[in-house]
């Protein structure tokens, strides 16, 4: 199954589209992957979050947030504007999400920063493009998707936030020092 899964993204990639309802992947082919992209994401959070346990978690619980939302967003909108029956968007999104995977090497190879830059508006686009030829919408139908996506992913990774606060698995004023020493200017 996780050769089925990695044929699809390598077609996504290269703008080869199937319908909605082939991108069908087993539980433990979805729960891999999105570990996989919470890890990730996890690593691209610890300047900001640390590296403990806990925002290890909340990087991989937000990372199916992300997901859940966006393939929830962009099937209401293109069901709004197509009319059509709504279509099961939560493998494609998946597949398009794992393009990102290769990110992975700038961690170790920090020179390809240019290079991935191009590819993560490629896959952007690629993403985008599907949406658009499986709705059957333009691109600003797709765009109000996205609209919704980054809406809903604020609130809900924020509740999310704030549950981890109020745990007591995070802690606020050291996230808050954090962001204050990322957004300070350069030292000239």
């Amino acid at each position: 199954m996780l050769y089925h899964f990695l044929k699809d993204m390598f077609d996504i990639l290269r703008l080869r589209y199937k319908t909605p309802a082939e991108y069908l992947y087993t539980l433990p082919v979805i729960a891999a992957v999105l570990l996989l992209l919470g890890v990730i994401n996890a690593a691209n959070m610890s300047p900001l979050f640390g590296q403990h346990p806990a925002a290890i978690v909340f990087a991989v619980l937000l990372t199916v947030v992300k997901w859940l939302v966006l393939s929830r967003a962009m099937r209401a909108v293109l069901h709004y504007y197509n009319g059509a029956q709504p279509l099961p968007l939560w493998g494609f999104t998946l597949a398009s999400e794992a393009l990102s995977i290769p990110m992975l090497a700038l961690f170790y190879i920090p020179q390809l920063a240019v290079a991935a830059m191009f590819y993560q508006v490629w896959i952007f686009w690629v993403q985008a493009i599907g949406f658009m030829r499986m709705g059957n919408v333009s691109v600003w139908k797709v765009a109000v998707g996205y609209i919704l996506y980054f809406i809903g992913t604020l609130i809900i990774g924020s509740i999310l936030l704030m549950l981890f606060i109020q745990a007591g698995w995070m802690d606020a004023e050291a996230i808050n020092r954090q962001l204050q020493i990322i957004m300070q200017p350069p030292a000239s």
